[in-house]
């Protein structure tokens, strides 16, 4: 066996063992975090993600997600070159947050209802937090905003659309049939749907008890890993790991003068978006503007705990995980880079203080370029992201569908 094969083989279990080891050394530490873990799961994410985890299942196997999806296929396609169901499942993404995208995208591809590279293109997309999160859990109730929770949202879901045009051509060259029809007949493809729905012979309330059962699955999925990684971040906390890893990138920030303190919280939200936030939220000593860009950041690349509890859905089907995980970083810088593009055009709604005396402010105030204007520095800023990513060849993966 290689030594590589062998390595990758042991690490997932010494990993495990590291974390029973402290599981152990710390009981009342990992009981506490466990309970914390145990009341989110109960009183959040049970109300708010089971009602549309139930929906999302009734329009997939009533097949209305098939019949809207006919009238969308053209826009879809054009723009993130998807079927037009895509579209519902960005939505409901939209609407109920983390992980509910990544969940309905493996379904499909499961039901071989969309190709490999479809399934890819939309997890890259699909996965976004919920606005009752940005806008009443960050905005209102860790900076006493519901304007920077919406400017927030704004951010993050622009990353998202723009995650998936760029990746509207990733294994074009390679699909070996194109299932976008030109001329649809709609009413001949309702019918098709309706007779292949009819042939399944099952009743409303099979059908019910289904999404009901199967939602109930997915949300003890989500829970045990909201449990288990509240356990982890604190073994970690315990241990020091956090403020080791904080103190590294503190000591190579160091010329850039950024607080420890907000390092140690970005890199909490790393790990769980709502610690993380909350942290980067109550850090003092830095500017508005980077803490919400921080938080963008954070909740658009979501964590290490919604990244696993995705890549649980997803890794049932053929879709490439650390494909989407790199889509998610991609999403996270995009939406950072949009709060900073964005906030002259909100800064008066947002009420941000302006930041003398920082690199933030001579950015913005072109001290740095003086002789470059702010809004040329934009165009430059666009023109740098679309070249880059025009020699991203990521066409030419060879992934099969």
């Amino acid at each position: 066996m290689k030594k590589n094969a062998l390595i990758k083989s042991l690490l997932p279990g010494i990993i495990v063992l590291f974390f029973i080891c402290g599981v152990v050394a710390f009981p009342k530490d990992a009981v506490e975090s466990a309970r914390i873990g145990m009341n989110i799961t109960l009183n959040i994410l049970v109300p708010s993600l089971l009602p549309f985890l139930i929906g999302a299942n009734l329009l997939i196997n009533l097949k209305i997600i098939d019949m809207v999806g006919l009238f969308l296929e053209r826009i879809t396609r054009y723009l993130f070159n998807v079927p037009g169901k895509g579209s519902l499942v960005f939505a409901m993404s939209i609407i109920s947050g983390y992980p509910i995208g990544s969940k309905l995208t493996s379904q499909l591809r499961e039901n071989k209802e969309i190709s490999n590279y479809e399934a890819q293109r939309l997890a890259s997309f699909c996965s976004t937090s919920g606005p009752l999160f940005m806008v009443g859990s960050v905005g209102i109730g860790m900076f006493n905003s519901s304007k920077i929770g919406y400017f927030i949202a704004l951010c993050h879901y622009l990353g998202a659309l723009t995650v998936g045009f760029m990746f509207r051509n990733y294994g074009r060259k390679l699909e070996n049939n194109c299932r976008f029809k030109k001329n649809i007949n709609i009413i001949e493809e309702i019918k098709k749907i309706i007779i292949f729905k009819n042939s399944e012979n099952k009743g409303f309330y099979t059908i019910l008890g289904d999404a009901v059962r199967s939602g109930i699955n997915t949300i003890l999925v989500v829970g045990g890993f909201v449990i288990i990684f509240s356990v982890v971040f604190k073994i970690l906390s315990v241990l020091k790991f956090i403020d080791i890893i904080s103190n590294v990138i503190f000591i190579l920030l160091y010329p850039f003068n950024i607080p420890e303190d907000i390092i140690h919280a970005f890199i909490s939200g790393l790990f769980e978006i709502t610690i993380g936030c909350n942290n980067i939220s109550l850090s003092y000593g830095v500017p508005l503007i980077l803490k919400i860009s921080l938080c963008t950041f954070v909740i658009s690349f979501s964590g290490i705990s919604i990244l696993a509890q995705c890549s649980n859905f997803l890794s049932k089907t053929d879709i490439n995980i650390y494909l989407y995980i790199l889509s998610k970083f991609l999403h996270g810088i995009l939406a950072f880079i949009y709060c900073y593009l964005l906030y002259p055009f909100f800064k008066n709604t947002l009420n941000i203080t302006t930041f003398y005396n920082s690199i933030y402010y001579k950015i913005y105030t072109n001290r740095i370029y003086p002789e470059i204007s702010y809004y040329n520095t934009i165009f430059l800023i666009i023109c740098l992201i679309i070249y880059v990513f025009s020699y991203m060849n990521i066409t030419k993966r060879k992934y099969k569908i």
